[in-house]
């Protein structure tokens, strides 16, 4: 019984990676959407508070503006594009507009999904084959948090993923943009839509 922690504890094996994880991040590295994933902050919760407890939005100039610590910023697109040093506006290579509606269904079930899709509201990433369902996840996780297989993804989440696959030269940074702004009107909803507290 004299034996040490350290000879106690067995160093474990470093993990390991599937093929389709390994697939996938290969092809999310030659997308210019993969900085997206890297770019990673420590931000105090106190400013993450204030954060939503200061966002407004202005219907005059369509910006969203917040407050942190003593100082305003404006929030949009060309802002989170520069944060996350992603889809660089280039004259000589403009951006391609996504597919929208019809197309990305079609998109959808030339991967292979099992069964016919008629809405984007049915499509569930778990039933995606490899690699795409690793690539959603991977966004998916990335915007939401969420790792669940039966996470529906939004409209422009497979854009994201027609513009990877296809080697696109879309504007991920907007399709971001526009899943951010979709979070801030759910919060705003929800906030509007709570009862205030009565005190006994």
């Amino acid at each position: 019984m004299q034996n040490t922690m350290a000879e106690q504890n067995v160093p474990a094996q470093a993990p390991t990676r599937t093929d389709e994880q390994i697939i996938s991040v290969d092809i999310l590295r030659n997308t210019n959407f993969f900085r997206a994933f890297s770019a990673s902050a420590s931000v105090p919760a106190i400013y993450i508070q204030q954060f939503w407890n200061s966002m407004k939005y202005d219907e005059k100039t369509g910006v969203y503006c917040c407050q942190v610590d003593e100082q305003w910023f404006n929030l949009s697109a060309d802002l989170l594009r520069k944060a996350l040093d992603i889809t660089p506006v280039d004259p000589a290579h403009p951006f391609e507009l996504p597919p929208t509606g019809d197309t990305v269904i079609d998109f959808v079930n030339q991967l292979g999904y099992p069964e016919p899709v008629e809405f984007v509201s049915n499509i569930r990433v778990n039933y995606v084959y490899q690699p795409w369902r690793a690539i959603l996840t991977l966004i998916n996780q990335c915007l939401t948090g969420k790792t669940s297989g039966g996470d529906k993804p939004r409209h422009p989440v497979l854009q994201m993923l027609w513009g990877i696959v296809t080697q696109t030269n879309v504007d991920h940074a907007e399709l971001l943009w526009e899943e951010f702004t979709q979070g801030i009107q759910t919060f705003f909803s929800h906030k509007g839509n709570q009862k205030p507290v009565r005190r006994p």
